[in-house]
């Protein structure tokens, strides 16, 4: 080969080598755009599916319907009993009434519906009051709370504060049981508000002497409750022993008989009693007498053996 054509093979072959760098570029573009294609061919594929699906219908949420609310059943109450004014009633029957009212709430939802039906519980000359504020459409109609504090102010006359205390400081069991005396006293007690050392005190000391003997001669409890409760017991006591006494054989009759000088009653024997000396008078029964301050020929209170009523008349 001659030294001319060297340097025209050198130029071919640098530009075949050009070439053919283009075409590996335009080769590598080339699979970039169809891995580009086929990704755009992948993606409407997917579409077109969800495309051909058809669609579930829409449908608008179904809001629950609210429950009726639930009325509890009210209580079957008997009516209040009737107030024809009594001053000593005239609190109980508002309380019962309050009682009703709130135990029927669904019946008496009103104000108006509560005045009308305690008017109609009234008699008497409380109904003749009821009447004339009703017809004259007095301001103590507007409501309950109303109408009770005008029933209190024109009735009510049962004891409270220092009137209350006043009858507490004089109450006396006298002669019915302990416990009718408990219930008063205590009724008495809530309304002054003393304190639980005055009332312990007040109510000792207004028992009954044939009570008070009994008790000083016990250990006395430090509580109200318990000299209650010691009293009560003692008076139920003292009943059955008193009803035995009736049923001692050789008694003919148990009669009550009083001494000159005012005493409380000595029984009457038909026999002779049991006295100091005789055989059938016991030590235990001595004890007894004398603790309790009795008779000791008789067995009667309010004197003793020297002016015993009943020793002259016994029939030996």
């Amino acid at each position: 080969m001659d030294s001319a054509s060297a340097p025209e093979l050198t130029r071919f072959l640098s530009r075949s080598m050009s070439r053919m760098d283009q075409q590996e570029e335009q080769m590598t573009a080339t699979g970039h755009a169809v891995q580009a294609l086929v990704a755009q061919v992948s993606e409407l594929t997917q579409q077109l599916q969800h495309l051909s699906i058809p669609a579930a219908p829409t449908t608008s949420p179904v809001l629950p319907v609210p429950a009726p609310p639930y009325h509890q059943p009210e209580p079957r109450m008997p009516t209040p009993e009737a107030y024809s004014g009594e001053p000593n009633f005239c609190r109980p029957f508002i309380n019962k009434c309050s009682l009703f009212f709130s135990l029927q709430p669904q019946t008496f939802a009103s104000e108006q519906s509560k005045v009308a039906f305690t008017l109609t519980l009234l008699t008497g000359r409380a109904a003749q009051w009821g009447t004339a504020v009703w017809e004259n459409h007095h301001q103590c109609c507007s409501s309950f709370q109303a109408l009770s504090e005008e029933l209190r102010r024109v009735f009510d006359r049962a004891a409270t504060g220092r009137e209350a205390a006043r009858v507490l400081a004089d109450l006396q069991q006298g002669s019915r049981p302990v416990s009718d005396y408990s219930i008063e006293f205590r009724t008495l007690a809530v309304e002054c508000q003393w304190n639980e050392e005055a009332q312990w005190d007040m109510f000792l000391h207004g028992l009954a002497d044939r009570i008070q003997r009994e008790i000083y001669a016990l250990d006395l409890p430090r509580s109200l409750d318990g000299l209650i409760e010691l009293a009560l017991r003692v008076d139920a006591r003292l009943d059955r022993l008193e009803q035995r006494t009736h049923q001692v054989p050789g008694f003919a009759r148990f009669v009550e008989h009083s001494s000159p000088s005012g005493n409380t009653v000595s029984p009457v024997f038909h026999q002779e009693p049991m006295q100091v000396g005789g055989a059938r008078l016991s030590w235990e029964e001595r004890q007894r007498r004398r603790s309790r301050g009795l008779c000791l020929y008789c067995g009667g209170t309010g004197h003793f053996v020297n002016d015993c009523p009943v020793k002259g008349q016994a029939r030996w």
